[in-house]
């Protein structure tokens, strides 16, 4: 006897269902167990700050195991804070009469009570914000950029809670108490509040960074600074970078750090053009420059608006003045007229300055462009060292600031990052080495070609 129809269709129906469900089970089965090792190598949802991205170039030019070991802080007790506030003053530049001493005062004391380096505390505040108390961009607020939201979960009612990894590998709570001040967003604006709460947070971050470098993904980098940067997982190195080299300019303008050790090159005992030292070499010799019409002349080594550039050697000044667009002869200018040129109408260098310096071998001149300031004449004798002007981006139209250097000798110009090898460092990425040896075969067979056809004329 035929089966009704209902159970016929009932009867095929089944197998599926099974079938579906056991793939419904499979798959959250899975599901679970790439969540629980997801778990195992990530204890927690990362922290990140928001707004911050890596920038791919920049974490290429320069391989963390060139750095040389960061200089020693002096003891957070020693501390003398009007020397402090007199550094703070040079490194961050204009600033109100009254607020180095306040800003070192809460500095050295929010340090102090935190256990961390004071000198990397005005580093930080330098690099995030440029001493500026009312900043507020990448997700941060005040003079360090603190991204509330990235510890509101963990700093609740005035207790900062935070875990760490114990001697056997497992996970453990600690416990920070935070309550001078309310952790409140408008309130991080407040300098003095702002400070407080980022030095213990950083505290934090230097008990955490090596266990979190364990279980989060991360770029390869130095210091726990990074973390205050990025959050759990590390996208760059270049960031700490910046703010190491902050912390030594620091240093060195307290009085802790001596000058970086001369060097003897191209006949001439050179030093360093910027403080704090070594500084990363961001932009090449020969490099292109407006999609390839011309090549670099020097090169740009990366730093902050308004930082003193030195003379690397001592010598004369043979030019101090203006750039002019084209081939226009550059204008003589000593400091207090530097400005009659309206700065639209500048060439591509900008300010600047060079020097004729006396050498055992062939005749060398540096110069010194894109600056914002210049504090000598033409003429002036200068010593190796002596200010000659500041950081700026005068000639420039979309870069942002820095210090391009060139070195002059006779056969031409010479690559100023291998010859101040170690006092600059920086290598010049694959594609863009590529790129440049590319436009240099082409210029040489363009050159050819236009040889060829005037003698075909002749």
């Amino acid at each position: 006897m035929p089966r009704p129809a209902r159970f016929v269709v009932a009867h095929a129906i089944a197998p599926a269902t099974r079938r579906v469900a056991a793939l419904v089970v499979l798959v959250f089965a899975v599901s679970m167990l790439a969540q629980r090792a997801q778990g195992d190598a990530e204890p927690w949802r990362a922290r990140r700050r928001p707004g911050a991205r890596a920038s791919e170039r920049a974490a290429v030019l320069v391989d963390i195991a060139e750095w040389p070991a960061e200089p020693p802080s002096p003891a957070a007790d020693s501390i003398d804070v009007a020397r402090f506030a007199s550094a703070l003053r040079e490194l961050c530049g204009s600033m109100p009469r009254d607020r180095p001493q306040r800003y070192a005062e809460w500095i050295v004391g929010a340090a102090r009570e935190a256990s961390i380096d004071a000198f990397l505390l005005a580093g930080l505040v330098f690099r995030m914000s440029r001493c500026d108390p009312d900043a507020d961009e990448l997700g941060g607020l005040g003079l360090t950029l603190l991204p509330r939201e990235m510890y509101a979960a963990e700093l609740r009612h005035g207790v900062y809670r935070y875990r760490v990894r114990d001697a056997g590998g497992a996970w453990s709570m600690r416990e920070k108490r935070l309550d001078r001040f309310p952790f409140a967003g408008p309130r991080l604006i407040r300098a003095e509040e702002n400070l407080y709460f980022a030095a213990h947070l950083l505290a934090a971050w230097s008990e955490q960074h090596a266990a979190i470098d364990d279980a989060f993904a991360q770029a390869p980098h130095r210091h726990f600074i990074s973390h205050w940067v990025w959050g759990d997982r590390v996208q760059s190195a270049r960031a700490e970078d910046r703010v190491l080299t902050d912390r030594r300019r620091m240093l060195r303008y307290y009085g802790a750090l001596s000058d970086s050790a001369p060097i003897e090159r191209l006949g001439v005992t050179m030093s360093a053009p910027l403080d704090g030292t070594p500084r990363v070499v961001s932009s090449f010799l020969g490099s292109d420059r407006e999609e390839g019409a011309r090549a670099h002349r020097g090169i740009d080594v990366e730093a902050a608006a308004g930082e003193p550039v030195r003379a690397i050697a001592d010598g004369r000044v043979s030019f101090a003045g203006c750039d002019l667009p084209g081939t226009q002869a550059a204008v003589d200018l000593p400091p207090n007229r530097i400005d009659e040129i309206a700065r639209a109408e500048l060439g591509p260098g900008g300010h600047f300055v060079c020097i004729a310096h006396r050498s055992r071998e062939a005749p060398l001149v540096s110069c010194y462009m894109h600056l914002e300031e210049t504090f000598v004449a033409t003429g002036d004798i200068v010593t190796r060292g002596q200010k000659l002007g500041t950081v700026g981006r005068t000639g420039m139209r979309i870069s942002s600031p820095h210090l391009h250097l060139e070195l002059r000798t006779g056969p031409g110009i010479r690559d100023a990052s291998e010859v101040m090898s170690g006092i600059l460092l920086g290598h010049e990425p694959p594609d863009e080495r590529r790129a440049r040896e590319r436009t240099r075969r082409r210029r040489a067979h363009d050159a050819w070609l236009a040889q060829r056809g005037a003698s075909n004329v002749e």
